[in-house]
């Protein structure tokens, strides 16, 4: 049987929340395999760890997972690399 956990890949400040937050993956294991021991795995969504939370006020906020097309992990990645 395979294995989901939730993982903090990246650490961000949140302007409108005034707190730091976490970019979270999902990700899938085999059922072969332990989590963490370095074996692959697949990504099954992304999130921000206060998300609900920005749209429980009204934020619209690009990192709540709620815009299938815009992949937040990938800006942020973008932005470390300059």
């Amino acid at each position: 049987m395979s294995s989901q956990i939730w993982v903090k890949k990246q650490s961000i400040y949140c302007d409108r929340l005034k707190q730091k937050v976490y970019l979270l993956e999902e990700r899938i294991y085999p059922g072969n395999t332990i989590p963490d021991v370095g074996e692959p795995y697949k990504v099954r969504a992304q999130k921000c760890s206060a998300g609900v939370d920005c749209n429980i006020h009204g934020f619209r906020c690009r990192w709540s997972g709620l815009n299938p097309m815009h992949d937040p992990f990938y800006e942020v990645e973008s932005l470390i690399r300059r």
